[in-house]
């Protein structure tokens, strides 16, 4: 079989190699030029990798066009990798093992608005007018393709900016790491980055509302909470004024409910927060002072006992909170009458998905209690929580006092 047929044949069967071809090359005398060309259609790699195996006897022209095809082949190589990363999007730009610039692709040229070559690390900001996120001249030495250059470290997306000579700002996020060969040496380092400014400022624009917003909600609860204790003063001084009993009651209900808004309201303000509220520990300290302002001349107990943290939206939070206050004011108001030692207790337990509240008191039970509220508005409160928490609710009532389990799921 004439020796290009040969090699063709192996190379059908997936089998051409340098050993293949230092076989034809010393079984071959006259064809060797055939074999080599077929060969190396095959596989430049191929020639390459034999080329310091093949035998010969002084000057050979065939192994000068062996280099020859090689080189031919590795040009074409580079050329066809040089073309892909000029018509990539993402900026490219690879620096030597110095650290000298020796390819920047048009997108990289583009976002930098230079393209500048054989730059050293320490000029790196200086040629190509590199600033950090805040604006300041970027520090040479903590530059990604520096720190990747210098330290063969891995930066990935990291931000900086770039200062245009027409004055524009652009903002490029990007990844530097070094480039190893197959011992583990540094060659090279390359960077790639993308032009983010049009991104970047949507966020910007995007945090400044949030900003702006935040600050009005706050400078609207702070009023509110202004406003409704304002209401609260107004009356708790009509409450200390009134003679009718009744009239007095209900002036005083009145005040301790907007009194539980009026907490809500400090507690936004002073963690700044508008959304959510750590119901655990907030109805902790409601109760504590619901007891504090309206058991005046009485010695009650109050137990509580707390487990964990959940947060509940404000509105949540204030349906919750105004159903305890009701649970509390009935208690001070109808069940201790005939109680030696009142007390109150209350468990909350909040888990990953459920908030578990007990509220109990010792006093006469619910049987010889008056209604929870001749007006019906303590009732509806209470009621409120199955319909805008989806809580449950069960009370439990007899000789040793008034229980509510109060069971919300969270969500």
């Amino acid at each position: 079989m004439p020796a290009c047929e040969a090699c063709s044949a192996e190379r059908g069967r997936g089998a051409v190699t340098a050993a293949t071809l230092e076989r034809r090359w010393n079984a071959t005398q006259g064809a060797r030029v055939r074999v080599l060309t077929d060969c190396f259609r095959s596989s430049a790699l191929v020639c390459a990798q034999a080329r310091g195996r093949l035998r010969y006897d002084g000057d050979d022209p065939l192994l000068s066009f062996i280099d020859q095809l090689f080189q031919r082949a590795n040009e074409e190589a580079q050329s066809l990798l040089l073309a892909a990363l000029d018509q990539l999007a993402e900026g490219v730009i690879v620096a030597d093992a110095d650290g000298l610039l020796i390819y920047v692709n048009p997108a990289a040229a583009a976002i930098h608005g230079v393209g500048e070559l054989h730059v050293s690390p320490a000029d790196y900001s200086q040629t190509y007018h590199l600033l950090t996120s805040e604006g300041k001249p970027y520090p040479p030495a903590d530059l990604p393709l520096s720190r990747a250059v210098l330290h063969g470290e891995t930066v990935r997306n990291a931000h900086w900016k770039i200062a245009h000579p027409d004055g524009r700002i652009v903002d490029a996020v990007g990844s530097a790491r070094p480039v190893l060969d197959k011992k583990g040496d540094q060659i090279a380092s390359v960077v790639t980055m993308s032009d983010r400014t049009i991104e970047m400022a949507d966020r910007r624009r995007l945090a400044n509302a949030l900003e702006t917003k935040d600050t009005l909600l706050s400078e609207v609860n702070h009023r509110v909470k202004n406003n409704l204790s304002l209401v609260n003063s107004l009356l708790t001084l009509h409450a200390r004024r009134m003679d009718d009993p009744q009239a007095k009651t209900a002036f005083t209900d009145a005040s301790a409910r907007v009194g539980v808004l009026v907490d809500i309201h400090s507690q936004l303000f002073a963690l700044d927060t508008h959304r959510s509220i750590e119901v655990v520990s907030f109805l902790a300290h409601l109760t504590r002072e619901t007891l504090r302002s309206m058991a005046v001349g009485r010695d009650v107990e109050l137990v509580i006992k707390q487990y964990g943290r959940a947060l509940l939206s404000t509105d949540q939070t204030t349906t919750l909170a105004l159903a305890l206050n009701e649970l509390t004011l009935n208690s001070l108001k109808h069940a201790f009458n005939d109680t030696e030692k009142p007390r109150i207790e209350l468990e909350m337990m909040a888990g990953s998905n459920m908030l578990s509240i007990v509220y109990c008191d010792n006093g006469c039970g619910m049987e010889d209690k008056p209604a929870a509220s001749s007006t019906g508005i303590g009732e509806a409160l209470i009621s409120q929580l199955t319909t805008s928490l989806s809580a449950k609710l069960e009370k439990r009532h007899g000789v040793e006092g008034f229980c509510v389990d109060i069971e919300i799921p969270l969500y």
